[in-house]
């Protein structure tokens, strides 16, 4: 498993979470599967993101964004994803008072999920996240172990989102 770009920070969830939730021809490209949040569409994932904004209105970038693809060929199941997803948030030093949705894309090229965060948690607390491209590395590498996942390079696969 590898993160599919450099860990994003943005200042809206509305552009994330429509790319992320897109439909194409008629069929969502991507389905939530997991996270802290009741929302299942854009429109009310993005309502309830905006309860962490409004207590940290002086926030310019609330929103954290990173990706996580299997490898080529192999897929999980929605819960070994939220699992995963679960347990990397955690790594990565995400409270469970932090907002969350799991967004997963089962393409051709590659089963991947999408992490849309809020990094202010319920009780006004800031995630400052320090050097948390390299710390993802780490944290990826570890939970490919613990996981019983194929073990990747440490060389991230080349992706770019379109609206990050």
């Amino acid at each position: 498993m590898k993160a599919m770009q450099a860990i994003k920070r943005g200042s809206g969830f509305g552009g994330l979470l429509d790319y992320a939730l897109a439909m194409e021809g008629g069929i969502p490209r991507g389905k939530v599967i997991g996270g802290n949040m009741s929302g299942l569409d854009q429109k009310s994932l993005a309502k309830e993101f905006g309860i962490s904004r409004r207590i940290r209105p002086d926030v310019e970038k609330p929103v954290w964004h990173n990706s996580l693809r299997a490898p080529a060929g192999e897929k999980l199941t929605d819960e070994q994803w939220v699992k995963l997803a679960d347990d990397y948030m955690k790594r990565m030093g995400f409270s469970d008072e932090h907002q969350r949705t799991y967004i997963l894309h089962d393409d051709p090229d590659g089963q991947h999920i999408h992490i849309v965060a809020s990094r202010i948690s319920l009780s006004g607390k800031l995630y400052l996240g320090k050097n948390e491209n390299l710390k993802s590395t780490k944290v990826i590498q570890r939970l490919e172990k613990v996981y019983g996942l194929t073990i990747t390079s440490s060389r991230g696969q080349s992706y770019k989102c379109p609206v990050c």
